[in-house]
Order: C-alpha cells, then sequence, then structure tokens
C-alpha cells in the first residue's frame, strides 16, 4: 500500500495479487507511510525523523545540517578556522565564530574591557573605555595635581591616581604633610585651613607672643604664649618694662627726666628727644660724616657739629681736599673725577661689550658701559661676540661675526631641525633621506612618514585601494575599507551563487564567498539560477516557478476503473490519488464501463442503456451484443422483455424452451 502517493510502498501492508490494486505500488521501503516527504528518495532534514529512510536520524549531510565551531576556550565563542557540519554541535563546538582569541577564556564578543593591552571585548579596540585618569605629579610627593590630568590605562611617567595635591609644586606640601606656621599662611596639609585655622599645626613651628597689657606694642616676658601669626592682645616683642603704663616702652623716647623711659636699662641716656646732635668725625679731619650721628647732651668724644664730610674714613677726603682721579669725590662738592676721567661705551643689554653710539668718560668702566665697542646688537644681551650661534626664524647673527644660521659654521648644531626630501611633493617626506639645517631646505618637509617618495598618489592622507600597494602607508595592502573594495556574497552550498544575507566587503573574497547573490535556496547544491527544474516541488532554476516545464497531464478516475475522464485532469508532477495517465474513460461514474471490455473481446451488455465497451455503441446497436428477434422468447434483447427464460432452458442449445428454437444459452 502507499498511502501517501509517494511511489514507495507499506512493507507492512501488502496484497497479492495479479494485478496491481490503485493505490499499491511494488516497492515495500516506505518506512512512514503517512508522510510523503519520507520515502527512500526524499532528503534527509535536521528533525529528528528519518526522512530517507535509511535507519538513521538527522545525519551530518542532512541538507540544513548547521556548521559548528570550535570553542576551544569554552567562553561560548568560536573561531572559524576548525568547524564540523552537523545537526548537534559536539561537545566543544558552538554556533558562533566571532572569537578573537580562542586560547583566552576571557575574551569573547561582548567580554568585559580590561586595561590589560588586549582586545578582551573583539571589537577591534584595545583598553577603549577603561582608563584611569592620572595626575601630574610634578614635585614627586605621590600627590597629583587635579588641574593636570591624562587617561591611560597604566600610570604614564609623572603622574598618580591621587588629585589632592595643592601646590605641586612643592613636595612639601601635600596631604601627608604637617601644617607649619608660615609668613604666608601656607596650607602645608592641604586641608583647606593654614596656620592658627588649622588645628594640626605644629606650633613649635611659630612664634611665642607676649601679652601687652598696655596697649602700646611691646609685650610683657612673663605673661606669653605660641602664636603662628598675630594675635589680638599679643605681640612679639617682649620688653616692655612697664605693661601698665603705654607711656615706656622700647619705642618711648627718652627725656633727661631721670626715668627709663624707653626700656633699656639706662636713664637719661644720649638718646633723649631732647638732646643734641652730633656727627661722627672717625678720621680726625675736622668733618663730620651725616650719616652717622649721635644724640647727647654734651659733645660725645669723636663727634663735631660738621657734617660735611663725604668719606669719614679717609682723612685726605674732604671739602678742603684737591681731586684727583681714583673714583672718589675727594673735595665733596658731589662730582666724582671731574676732569680727570677715561671715555667708555655704552653697554644697555650688560653683555659685556658696547657701541661707539653712545660713550661717558669715567676714571674705571661705569655700571652699563664697556670698555670696548664690538656689540652688532647692544639692545640684545645675548646678542655679543661672546655668544653661540643658533638657529632663529629672522636669521640673527648671535655671534657678530657677519654670519648667521645656515651660513655660519660655528652654528650650535643641537639647534638645527631635521627635514625630510619630498621628491613626488606629496607634502610627506622619506625618512631615509634627512638633512639637518636651521631652515627647511626647497624640496623639504618635516613630515617623515611617506613609504614611496616616487608616487604622491602613496602618502599616509591617501585613500586605500584595491592595487596591491600600501595606499595609505599604515603597513597594510588591499585592506578591506579600500574605496574601490567588493562586496561578497557567502556561497554556502558551493554551488558559485550566493545569498545577499551574508556578505563581507573586501578586495579578494573569502573562501566560500562569490560575487553573485542570486541563489534562491544556499543549502542547496542543486538550486540555483539556470539549474535543472526536477519535478520535485522545488524552484531549481530560481525563476520564481515550481517545477514548470516538467509536469504530466493525469485524468479523474471517479469509478476507479483504471480509466480517466478527459473532461476531468489536473497537470502536476505526481499522480492524485483517485488519478490516471489515460482519459478514455466514457463514462466515469460506472467502473464497468469503460474501454477493456471491447479490449477483452467480451460483449455489450444488452439492453442496460449504457455503451459498456466504450464503442460509442449501446446494447443491440454495438455488433458485440449477441441478440435475436425473437418476441415469444421472454428472455431476449426485445424491448420489454422482463430478464430471462421461465422454463425448460438447459443452459445451452435446449429444445425445451418454451416458445424458443435455435437457442444457444440464455
Amino acid at each position: 500500500a502507499d498511502s501517501d502517493v509517494d511511489g514507495y510502498g507499506d512493507a507492512a501492508s501488502a496484497a497479492i495479487v495479479c494485478d496491481m490494486p490503485s493505490g499499491y505500488v511494488s516497492d515495500a521501503t516506505d518506512c512512514d507511510d503517512t508522510d510523503d516527504d519520507i520515502n527512500p528518495a526524499a532528503d534527509e532534514f535536521c528533525n529528528e525523523a528519518d526522512d530517507d529512510c535509511d535507519g538513521d536520524v538527522d545525519e551530518d549531510d542532512a541538507l540544513d545540517a548547521a556548521t559548528w565551531y570550535l570553542d576551544g576556550d569554552s567562553d561560548g565563542f568560536g573561531e572559524s578556522v576548525s568547524t564540523e557540519v552537523a545537526c548537534e554541535a559536539s561537545t566543544g563546538y558552538v554556533d558562533d565564530a566571532t572569537d578573537c582569541d580562542d586560547d583566552e577564556s576571557d575574551v569573547y564578543p561582548g567580554a568585559t574591557e580590561y586595561c590589560d593591552l588586549q582586545d578582551n571585548d573583539c571589537d577591534g579596540s584595545v583598553d577603549e573605555d577603561v582608563e584611569n585618569v592620572y595626575y601630574a605629579d610634578v614635585d614627586g610627593d605621590g600627590f597629583g595635581d587635579s588641574a593636570d590630568i591624562d587617561e591611560a590605562c597604566m600610570a604614564p611617567s609623572g603622574y598618580v591616581l591621587d588629585d589632592t595635591d595643592c601646590d605641586d609644586t612643592d613636595a612639601a606640601i601635600n596631604p601627608d604633610a604637617t601644617e607649619v606656621c608660615d609668613a604666608s599662611d601656607i596650607d602645608e596639609d592641604c586641608n583647606g585651613s593654614s596656620d592658627d585655622d588649622d588645628s594640626g599645626v605644629d606650633l613649635s613651628t611659630g612664634t611665642r607672643l607676649y601679652a601687652d597689657g598696655d596697649g602700646d606694642g611691646y609685650g610683657d616676658s612673663s605673661d606669653n604664649e605660641w602664636f603662628c601669626d598675630a594675635a589680638s592682645g599679643y605681640v612679639a616683642d617682649s620688653s616692655d618694662c612697664d605693661d601698665g603704663d603705654s607711656a615706656i616702652s622700647p619705642s618711648a623716647s627718652e627725656v633727661c627726666d631721670s626715668a627709663d623711659n624707653d626700656c633699656d636699662g639706662d636713664v637719661d641716656e644720649d638718646d633723649a628727644s631732647d638732646a643734641g646732635t652730633w656727627y661722627a668725625d672717625v678720621d680726625s679731619d675736622g668733618f663730620g660724616d651725616a650719616s652717622s650721628t649721635t644724640t647727647a647732651c654734651d659733645v660725645p668724644s669723636g663727634y663735631v657739629s660738621d657734617d660735611t664730610d663725604c668719606m669719614d674714613t679717609d682723612r685726605s677726603v674732604n671739602p678742603d681736599a684737591t681731586e684727583v682721579c681714583n673714583e672718589e669725590d675727594d673735595d665733596c662738592d658731589g662730582s666724582v673725577d671731574e676732569g680727570v676721567q677715561n671715555t667708555y661705551f655704552l653697554d644697555s643689554d650688560s653683555d659685556g661689550y658696547g657701541v661707539s653710539s653712545g660713550t661717558t668718560d669715567a676714571c674705571s668702566v661705569p655700571s652699563g658701559y664697556s670698555a670696548n665697542d664690538n656689540d652688532c646688537d647692544d639692545s640684545d644681551g645675548d646678542i655679543s661676540p661672546a655668544a653661540t650661534e643658533v638657529c632663529d626664524a629672522a636669521d640673527v647673527d648671535e655671534d657678530c661675526d657677519g654670519d648667521a644660521d645656515d651660513a655660519d659654521s660655528s652654528t650650535d648644531t643641537s639647534t638645527m631641525t631635521e627635514f625630510y626630501a619630498d621628491s613626488d611633493v606629496d607634502g610627506y617626506g622619506d625618512a631615509a633621506s634627512a638633512a639637518i639645517v636651521c631652515d627647511m631646505p626647497s624640496g623639504y618637509v618635516s613630515d617623515a612618514t611617506d613609504c614611496d617618495d616616487t608616487d604622491d598618489d602613496i602618502n599616509p592622507a591617501a585613500d586605500e585601494f584595491c592595487n596591491e600597494a600600501d595606499d595609505d602607508c599604515d603597513g597594510d595592502v588591499d585592506e578591506d575599507d579600500a574605496l574601490d573594495a567588493a562586496t561578497w556574497y557567502l556561497d554556502g552550498d558551493s554551488d558559485g551563487f550566493g545569498e545577499s544575507v551574508s556578505t563581507e566587503v573586501a578586495c579578494e573574497a573569502s573562501t566560500g564567498y562569490v560575487d553573485d547573490a542570486t541563489d534562491c535556496d544556499d543549502d542547496e547544491s542543486d538550486v540555483y539560477p539556470g539549474a535543472t527544474e526536477y519535478c520535485d516541488l522545488q524552484d531549481n532554476d530560481c525563476d520564481g516557478s515550481v517545477d514548470e516545464g516538467v509536469t504530466t497531464t493525469f485524468y479523474a478516475d471517479a469509478d476507479g476503473d483504471g480509466y480517466g475522464d478527459a473532461a476531468v485532469s489536473s497537470d502536476v508532477c505526481l499522480a492524485p490519488s483517485g488519478y490516471v495517465t489515460n482519459r478514455r474513460d466514457c463514462d466515469d461514474t460506472e467502473e464497468l464501463v469503460n474501454p477493456s471490455i471491447e479490449e477483452s473481446r467480451a460483449a455489450e451488455t444488452c439492453e442496460d442503456g449504457l455503451d459498456n465497451d466504450c464503442s460509442g455503441d449501446a446494447d443491440e446497436d454495438d455488433e458485440s451484443c449477441d441478440c435475436v428477434s425473437d418476441t415469444a422468447d421472454t428472455g431476449l434483447c426485445e424491448e420489454g422483455d422482463t430478464g430471462g427464460d421461465t422454463a425448460g432452458d438447459t443452459a445451452a442449445g435446449d429444445t425445451g424452451d418454451t416458445g424458443d428454437t435455435g437457442d444457444t444459452g440464455s
């Protein structure tokens, strides 16, 4: 029996007959006769069924078997190098091929990116979004400046994670430092308070202050405390000899009143406010020094009343002396060496070299002058015969030898710049062709990144093309982002035609990719545009039609006699149930009416009103109907006959039949 009409029969449902009954076939290899998709000629699919009746389920050659990828590090992501094709993955295989390092279990797409110089999440970038913020620690005290930051994975040299330093120029100022007293109220421990305002200040670094009870600015040495800064009611001085009288203090004027007004331990001393002023006459020339005075009631020894001596250490210098060239005002007239001087040259930039445009006369070199006039630029202290020639934009002659920069053989090479030949004039130079000079020569640039200085289309700013050349000088040739890179399509069934779902953009196609995207089933290698169309309910040639040009016309056999009705047909690949390939039945409602009666030379059944043998004639009009014109017989083919003889028939050649002679058996 072939219940599912797939051309394969059920071995458990057999009929042993001469002729094959309708709905039966000679094949007994169907393993499921209820499903026409299951038979020995069917394709195997991954559906837990034995589609091709070979005794195995979901074999690796199933049409929809998947490709699985080895997951060497068991992180759920595999690499495309080692694969297997099967319905279910073997242990250690997964359906994902996007792992970028199958030896590291913590490296896979979507993994957490760590600061470890690796691409942990396989996105093509290293250590993105996981950098720390480091702060400059200029003074090396372990605490950084919050205003000077650098983002990186590892701390750059001179940077720390801490940003609490309040002065990164002084290693003694940081949150771990001890607050000390200082004149500038520096916050050494960076807590926002300084000196007396900081409870942690080391007062031993401060000052002992003394109580000033009378408010005269002088304190009592017996009443004191430690402070960083001045405190109300306290002073740094402890020299008041009477803190109950503001008129008595070290700053009070001494007067001749028999009291120690100024607390110096003496009474009515020479500095009394009403004492006379006297001038020191150290050299005893009779002329006193106006800058050296003393007061006293009486002239002290070594003092005079005159204050006109201009040098009281030299007896030969006084208003009565003669002027000589010795850089001294010998006669105390306010002029030095007048009429006895040398000529010196203006040295405005104080570099030791003067210019002839400015001169002065003196006994010795005055400040701002020089004994020579060899300077070529007296407005710049870095320009003189003693200077070193250096490179500069203005071609300055620093050493005053008449030559500057590249024209001066003595120019300091450490100030020169390295330039690189740009032969192809693309703005990028050849690192192998350098010139160390002050000014950039013609045909040279400051950049040294050109990888081909003979071709101006090749440089770091150029676009990459598929031309087997490193157009953009990044070390790679024909990478996937080339402007003319093509789109390639995965050809999963290797039939030369791909689908548009899975693509790659590259200069050259990877294995398994093609430039055609017109395949309509990339799992079937015999399905592609231009393939041969088969009668298999599939669009083999991808033209949008199924089984076109390969169908058969079948005809309805409603009465099941093996002959079809020409008026009822169906164009399909396989015969539908109740259809046959011939259309010769003349009455598809009567099983006993069909051409087989004529073909087997059987007689037309007379007087039943049917063309039993489909010859075109019925009953007595058919020559195969053996009828006799006998009205007396009640069993012959006359009109009105009721079915047969009622007496005397003996099957053949009977002579006793009533009203019937020559009867031959009916």
